[in-house]
């Protein structure tokens, strides 16, 4: 018996690490009612931003309905010239607006996010000598000395 649970350990702590924690509630409903869905892109209503469902690295599947491949890691400086076309790295404010304060681990609505996982985001904000990131495992901001710390991008744009 042991060892048949030695060998699903790595199968159930992927599987949830893939899940998010949420209530289902009008909160919930609500938070998800903000956005109008397009394939990969998600309109926020409320803020008039435009988000990428999928981190960089990952493509969103119409056929599954999720973003699938590996989430891809920068480090400070490499985040901040990731974006072309209008897309940026969000402010530390704008990944507040997305934070779904009813899920948890990740605080990311996976209706919306789909196939995000638990990670450290950076953000574009610098205050020397500090950058900031935000973590989706508690949808908080924090800051570092370490620009060379690999971590992940979600990339936005003002309007549609």
């Amino acid at each position: 018996m042991r060892a048949i649970f030695t060998a699903l350990l790595p199968v159930l702590a992927s599987t949830n690490a893939a899940l998010a924690d949420c209530e289902s509630n009008d909160a919930a409903l609500e938070g998800a009612a903000r956005f109008e869905i397009s394939g990969d892109l998600a309109y926020d209503k409320s803020t008039d931003l435009t988000w990428q469902r999928c981190s960089v690295g990952q493509r969103f599947d119409g056929s599954v309905g999720s973003c699938v491949g590996t989430t891809s890691k920068f480090t400070f400086e490499e985040a901040q010239t990731i974006g072309t076309g209008g897309w940026r790295t969000p402010t530390l404010e704008e990944y507040g607006t997305i934070v779904a304060r009813y899920c948890r681990d990740p605080a990311i609505d996976l209706t919306v996010f789909p196939g995000t996982i638990s990670e450290n985001y950076w953000s574009s904000i610098f205050t020397n000598p500090m950058t900031w990131y935000f973590s989706t495992r508690g949808g908080s901001p924090n800051p570092t000395y370490y620009t060379s710390m690999k971590y992940a991008v979600r990339l936005v744009k003002t309007g549609r």
